[in-house]
């Protein structure tokens, strides 16, 4: 197993692997000749192909990518909270073998990295996931957006409450 960690992944995780004689790489690496900081996720995808590589991802994008590519991936879905680095690590070194027993019973398959377990879903099953998660994600910004517009300006009703002993301007 060859893993690309992708640039929303943290790089020292991928480099810590690689002490433990885990074959990992992670975008921006020069070294390995990986794709550059900001690639797109295609340029990613298509490296990881070239390379054999499997990428290790939490992006939504990535996923539904590599699910319509029909590419293996490892999905680390942190179910709405954001991994910190120390739990990257923890998770991606209690795993990693777990990961690579699941990679080699299947062709095209999405390992789904959670902070307790991991469990194989089909491509297909990925990209739906994501793509509600997605949905989901864009819903909320939305109202959240519509709920600041029709709230007033906090800033100009401070400027408009006169004080006691104040004078009005």
């Amino acid at each position: 197993m060859r893993l690309l960690f992708d640039e929303l992944t943290p790089w020292r995780v991928a480099a810590a692997l690689r002490v433990l004689e885990i074959r990992a790489s992670y975008v921006g690496n020069t070294d390995d000749l990986a794709p550059p900081r900001g690639a797109l996720d295609s340029e990613v995808l298509d490296h990881a192909r070239r390379t054999n590589q499997i990428i290790v991802t939490s992006n939504h994008d990535m996923v539904m990518l590599c699910a319509e590519e029909d590419h293996s991936v490892i999905w680390v879905d942190p179910w709405g909270r954001q991994l910190t680095r120390e739990t990257w690590a923890l998770l991606a070194f209690s795993q990693v073998q777990l990961w690579d027993d699941i990679l080699r019973e299947h062709d095209s398959i999405c390992v789904r990295a959670l902070r307790s377990r991991c469990e194989p879903i089909s491509l297909d099953d990925a990209y739906d996931m994501a793509e509600r998660r997605l949905k989901r994600i864009r819903e909320r910004r939305s109202q959240s957006r519509r709920e600041a517009k029709a709230s007033p300006d906090q800033g100009s009703l401070t400027q408009l409450v006169r004080t006691p002993g104040s004078r009005t301007p």
